[in-house]
């Protein structure tokens, strides 16, 4: 009963953000922990293969049986600013409420 739905993100999105298969600390989207996108790979022997980011920026694959985090996204109303932030790691955008 959330007041305002969340999702996990995609392996497309972080790709867009600037995940890649190489080592990436700079992008938006890099929390130097690994967790879980929703986007899946492939089904086999009995095991979900789905898309991950690791605690290096990395994007990759895993099955699904690892305990990990779920980080989760939210999306914005196109008329929503930015009060302050970069959209860095440590320092993140700040949305106004106003």
């Amino acid at each position: 009963d959330l007041t305002y739905p969340v999702a996990l993100l995609t392996a497309d999105e972080v790709a867009y953000a600037g995940g890649t298969n190489t080592e990436n600390s700079s992008y938006y989207l890099y929390t130097n922990e690994w967790y879980w996108t929703i986007s899946p790979l492939a089904f086999v022997s009995s095991l979900a293969g789905v898309f991950y980011v690791d605690s290096d920026g990395l994007l990759n694959t895993f099955n699904v049986g690892a305990s990990r985090a779920a980080v989760p996204a939210v999306s914005l109303k196109p008329e929503a600013t930015v009060k302050r932030g970069t959209g860095a790691y440590n320092d993140p955008y700040v949305i106004n409420t106003d």
